[in-house]
């Protein structure tokens, strides 16, 4: 393919990119408790954030950066998730220059096409949260490990160590991704290089100097990191068997609904395929390309490095979750991290693996088009998702529908999105599943602006309720709805 057109091509997409992103979700759609923490975060003062970061569970660099970023916009939500845009759409040039140059052009216009257009990266780069740069981060630090095993170059072993480092202080879990690092790099160096088993665990000293860069991180942060470990809050993470992989395959190509907590799963189709069938065909095909390259000996190396970083990552998190290695609440258990949106980085390695191994196996001149024409019409026979607007809509209309009143909530959930929308000091919440539930050690939500006496709402005159419904009568509080906002009603107390 001519340098022009591919470049012309590039272009395009990089507009179709920005189509798929730039919509109104980024400003009608709710904070949901995760981005609704992020934003209330960024509106604190520095030192407060800082601190509230410290008795979280995330790190830092998201925040650092986020923060600079939003208040050029006023900390509004689309202002916050307009950087996770940016970052995304740095992610689709990005994996087109790293597709090129691991395999070839066509590949990384393909690469670059199911990035632009695949519903879970679009999400993500719509999304108030780390995981675009995550994504973008760790996409260079496999690009850098690539060189420094190609070239042995000092360059680009301390490349990879600054951007393995920074990925650690955008997400812990790149701690299991250096894992698999350090396996890729043992079976490099014993299958390509023919080293021995124990010159191949024992490495190269270029190698250790890389390490060490994210060790040094690592030690920066690690009185902070202890800290948050110690909070063991993730039990609500299911354990994860083999069966999840295609699962998630299929939420990396075809997204899951947006604005969604806990585990969620993947968007459905309107017809032929269920939550995983269509994750199992692109796993069965990942495979089977996979296999026919090595045999033909095409990019072996490449094709070895994407999969043990992506698919090996995946199966490895699967293994941790099964084996008994740590104790919470006097039971040993596995450790549970097994969620989509945490494996951005996968995802991203994922389209360029499968897109260099298609077009690289099949060898015909035009099956970069014909395998996106396929995704295309896959992608058409998604159901439309639905997210929530509620709340932002109560924002828009706070002054008609709260006046100067206090806005009360019936979870912690919906507290953390009223706290972002109308400040700490105009909200309360009454736990309707459990009213004297310890909300102290949630970062955001606490215990201050908590109600757990019921007639202390049925009595005021100066509060309003906003929840799914406006039946509190189990709970001896009469209320009358003052307007329907889509998944949230405003009701007024009945004295």
């Amino acid at each position: 393919m001519k340098k022009k057109y591919a470049y012309l091509l590039f272009a395009l997409i990089m507009l179709a990119a920005v189509w798929t992103r730039f919509s109104p979700i980024l400003w009608e759609r709710d904070m949901w408790y995760d981005e609704a923490f992020t934003g209330i975060l960024l509106k604190a003062p520095f030192g407060e954030m800082n601190q509230m970061i410290f008795d979280d569970v995330h790190p830092p660099l998201y925040y650092w950066l986020a923060k600079p970023w939003s208040a050029m916009f006023g900390y509004t939500p689309a202002g916050i998730r307009l950087l996770s845009l940016a970052l995304g759409l740095a992610i689709v040039a990005s994996v087109f220059t790293v597709a090129k140059n691991l395999f070839n052009v066509k590949t990384g216009l393909l690469a670059a096409a199911i990035t632009a257009f695949s519903p879970f990266a679009v999400e993500y780069s719509q999304e108030a949260r780390m995981y675009s740069l995550f994504g973008l981060l760790f996409l260079w630090s496999v690009w850098f490990f690539y060189r420094a095993l190609q070239t042995n170059s000092m360059k680009y072993w301390i490349a990879w160590g600054v951007f393995g480092g920074l990925s650690f202080y955008t997400h812990y879990l790149a701690l299991f991704f250096f894992i698999l690092f350090y396996v890729t790099y043992v079976l490099y160096q014993k299958i390509f290089n023919k080293k021995g088993c124990l010159q191949s665990l024992l490495g190269q000293k270029e190698l250790w100097i890389g390490i060490g860069i994210i060790f040094a991180f690592f030690l920066t942060w690690l009185k902070i990191f202890y800290v948050h470990m110690a909070k063991g809050n993730l039990g609500w993470i299911a354990p994860s068997y083999l069966s999840d992989i295609p699962r998630t395959l299929q939420i990396f190509f075809f997204g899951h609904p947006p604005g969604t907590g806990g585990v969620p799963g993947s968007n459905e189709f309107i017809f032929f395929f269920d939550g995983t069938s269509a994750g199992l065909l692109i796993f069965v095909l990942l495979l089977v390309l996979f296999v026919v390259a090595w045999k033909k000996d095409i990019k072996r190396k490449e094709s070895l490095i994407l999969i043990l970083m992506s698919l090996g990552t995946l199966l490895f998190l699967i293994l941790l979750s099964q084996l008994d290695i740590i104790e919470m609440n006097g039971r040993k258990m596995g450790i549970k991290l097994y969620v989509a949106r945490y494996f951005m980085p996968a995802a991203v390695l994922v389209y360029v693996l499968l897109s260099g191994l298609a077009v690289m196996v099949f060898r015909r001149k035009w099956i970069w088009i014909v395998l996106f024409g396929i995704y295309g019409l896959m992608l058409l026979m998604i159901k439309p998702p639905m997210y929530a607007q509620g709340w932002n809509s109560v924002w828009i209309n706070q002054e008609e529908l709260i006046g100067g009143k206090t806005v009360v909530t019936s979870n912690p959930f919906d507290y953390t999105s009223s706290r972002f929308y109308l400040g700490v000091d105009r909200i309360k919440y009454y736990n309707k599943g459990n009213p004297a539930e310890d909300f102290s050690g949630w970062v955001v939500v606490g215990n201050e602006n908590r109600i757990t006496d019921p007639g202390e709402i049925a009595n005021s005159a100066n509060m309003v309720v906003v929840d799914d419904s406006c039946d509190w009568s189990d709970h001896g509080i009469e209320l009358e709805e003052v307007q329907r906002l889509d998944n949230v009603s405003v009701c007024e107390i009945v004295n």
